[in-house]
């Protein structure tokens, strides 16, 4: 097994990080000059590819760091020579406020409760009652709150682990008071602030249209698409780190039984959505599942289902699969794919221009807003060890055994 207090050993696991930060800065050059050019010939479709990556990109940061904030409070050991990757996808919440701008000016070509566009006189009233929640300054004023709670949250969790990496192993057992005491009060708010992101940015797209599980199936969808980026990334990382790997089958198999679970938890919630919708039949709820089902949508659903559970679903039923960390490498890239389609799907029925494959103004803001958020996280791992060589649970996770 590796050795744990090698000098030699820690160096080995330092990220160098300069290809993938070169790499992704070009991609984001590329995407923001293009992005700039959509901005002026087709802004409308511009947007609405940016607000995809956008919401796709935080989504998977959000679930993240719910999975980190959740990994504390129930002391969990088999996910310490993951966590620095964990910690990776959860430090891109400044560069994502900061990206968040653009939406800031662009929000009357997204939304009607904005710019009033197209709105009969009963839906212009109706919107009237919304008014004391759906205006720009609110919406704005709670973006920056959403995103405040965000920030310091991970901050401080990824601070106290590189601040452990600094400390001499004490062999002592780990308790983690600072980080569960944090996360268990702040884990209700996380939330919270990600389901009113979700009714914000998305939801208000239609904003007659409502759904109180709505923000439960944004969590859901980014929530097992950052278990398949962690997936790649470790991966990725066992592949870099030489001599005995630190990243086991065994860390494989138990981020094939989270995407499992999950997985068929975003299932389970997005049928129930549409049950109840069909159940009640109402005029102002069914139209949102109209806007998504026909003039070519309604393939993307069928792409969604096939493509976005039953595919998963019975791969990861295998057993085997779940401990050869490349195809679950596979699957956890396929499953970050099909989560941007399910965001696609959400944002670009709402406006009647936009048809179902995405255009290259979709391309240019996902590379633009991918591309920026990859090369800022690359910097910040860049120089640090991709595991948390000093943790005193360390030795426990690289142990770490599957059950039966």
């Amino acid at each position: 097994m590796a050795s744990l207090d090698s000098e030699e050993s820690e160096r080995r696991l330092v990220f160098d990080g300069r290809k993938l930060f070169l790499g992704s800065a070009i991609v984001a050059l590329v995407g923001w000059l293009a992005v700039a050019i959509g901005w002026a010939i087709a802004t409308v479709d511009t947007y609405v590819g940016y607000l995809t990556a956008f919401a796709f990109v935080t989504s998977i940061a959000l679930g993240g760091l719910i999975f980190l904030m959740i990994t504390y409070v129930v002391r969990a050991r088999w996910n310490v020579v993951v966590r620095r990757l964990n910690e990776a996808i959860t430090s891109v919440f400044p560069v994502l406020a900061v990206l968040f701008v653009p939406l800031a000016f662009g929000l009357d070509h997204l939304y009607v409760w904005v710019s009033g566009t197209g709105l009969s006189s009963e839906a212009a009233e109706l919107l009237e009652h919304k008014r004391p929640y759906l205006n720009v300054p609110f919406f704005i004023g709670r973006t920056a709150l959403y995103f405040a709670v965000w920030i310091v949250v991970a901050f401080l969790l990824r601070h106290w682990s590189l601040a452990r990496d600094r400390e001499a192993p004490t062999g002592a057992a780990p308790e983690y008071d600072r980080e569960r005491t944090l996360s268990s009060a702040l884990l209700p708010i996380v939330a919270l602030a990600l389901t009113f992101a979700a009714f914000d940015w998305l939801m208000s797209l239609q904003p007659l249209w409502y759904s109180t599980i709505f923000g439960v199936y944004y969590f859901a969808g980014g929530f097992v698409a950052s278990l398949g980026l962690l997936t790649v990334l470790a991966f990725a990382a066992r592949r870099s780190i030489p001599g005995e790997p630190w990243i086991r089958p065994p860390h494989f198999h138990a981020l094939g039984r989270l995407m499992l679970g999950f997985t068929v938890f975003w299932a389970y919630i997005a049928f129930f959505q549409v049950l109840l919708i069909q159940i009640a039949n109402k005029p102002e709820e069914v139209e949102f599942y109209v806007e998504r089902t026909r003039h070519g949508w309604g393939a993307v659903a069928a792409l969604l289902f096939f493509g976005r559970f039953v595919l998963p679903f019975f791969v990861l039923l295998l057993r085997s699969i779940k401990f050869d960390g490349k195809l679950m490498a596979i699957v956890g890239g396929w499953i970050v794919v099909l989560h941007y389609v399910d965001v696609f799907w959400l944002v670009a029925p709402s406006h009647a221009t936009h048809g179902p494959i995405p255009n290259v103004w979709d391309l240019a803001a996902l590379a633009a807003v991918g591309g920026t958020t990859v090369a800022f996280g690359a910097f910040l791992l860049r120089g640090k060890a991709m595991v948390p060589v000093n943790d005193p649970a360390l030795l426990q996770s690289i142990e770490y055994r599957s059950p039966l």
